[in-house]
């Protein structure tokens, strides 16, 4: 059933264009064991892959036809003919780029070009993965939002301080945690009207979650961000915003969605601040004001 919705809501707009690896990296942590080897090959093969019919597809995957259609299915495509006219556009535009994985014997150089063009595949992926509607949905919430609670530990806390960060600079009630215990007593005490904007990378994290949980019993808005469609925490989200990843041996920790992640940040902090000008652009010059006496 948690596959069937996730594949609807793939089909109704959450993931749309044809984004392939950036779908099935959104999904991957979550497959079947046998759909994961499909996932697994087609990432890795994906010119080989574009040359296969279902068959050939499940005998190379070891896989049966049905997991094949079944995996189409899970990304959102109608059947195996979509997937693979998906997966011909997404080659035909892809940009001929180093490898990802970064090498001992490197140069700095080029670990350079390897770990910015990562980069920049994550926003360009983002914007093909970002569902419309949570986004307009994410913009109103946050707009109306009586005082908005920002958590995020790890490695998605500084993102959580930068996005604390631009919507005070714009006047809004903002507060962020990145302490488990605080989030845990913040979102205890947050109340309808309010809203938690919870920030995760993996959307598993315990502590986030728990306080996400705590923060929708009371009754506030949870608006999550994080780099998979499936992750858990999409069961306590109200709002669901996903953005692309990519990981590999040294980016465990996914470098290129916190970037991602950051630039859909930026984003809300635009849209925001576009649909209240006036005001938000007279905060903005008393704020910069002040920073500006602390410069030299």
């Amino acid at each position: 059933m948690a596959r069937a919705a996730a594949g609807r809501a793939l089909e109704s707009g959450s993931i749309r264009g044809h984004a392939v690896s950036a779908r099935i990296r959104s999904v991957q942590s979550s497959l079947s064991r046998s759909e994961g080897a499909v996932a697994t090959f087609v990432l890795a093969e994906s010119a080989t892959a574009l040359g296969m019919g279902i068959k050939a597809m499940a005998r190379r995957t070891r896989v049966s036809t049905a997991t094949v259609l079944r995996f189409c299915r899970t990304l959102g495509f109608a059947g195996y003919a979509d997937f693979k006219i998906a997966l011909a556009v997404e080659a035909g535009r892809s940009p001929a780029v180093l490898s990802e994985d970064v090498r001992a014997e490197d140069t700095p150089m080029q670990i350079a070009r390897k770990v910015l063009q990562a980069d920049m595949q994550a926003i360009a992926h983002t914007l093909e993965l970002l569902d419309e509607t949570a986004l307009n949905k994410a913009v109103g919430a946050l707009r109306a939002a009586r005082r908005i609670e920002i958590y995020g530990v790890g490695s998605s806390a500084p993102v959580a301080v930068d996005a604390y960060y631009r919507l005070l600079r714009i006047g809004f009630r903002v507060a962020v945690v990145t302490d488990s215990h605080m989030q845990a007593v913040s979102a205890a005490l947050l109340q309808p009207g309010d809203v938690a904007f919870v920030i995760s990378h993996t959307g598993r994290t315990r502590e986030t979650l728990e306080a996400a949980r705590n923060a929708r019993e009371q009754g506030a808005t949870v608006i999550a961000l994080t780099s998979f469609l499936r992750a858990p925490i999409r069961a306590v989200a109200n709002i669901l915003l996903v953005t692309a990843t990519a990981e590999t041996a040294f980016r465990v920790e996914a470098m290129a969605s916190r970037i991602a992640h950051l630039s859909l940040v930026d984003t809300l902090y635009v849209a925001l601040a576009t649909r209240s000008l006036e005001g938000a652009l007279a905060t903005l010059a008393r704020t910069t004001a002040i920073i500006e006496r602390r410069r030299v």
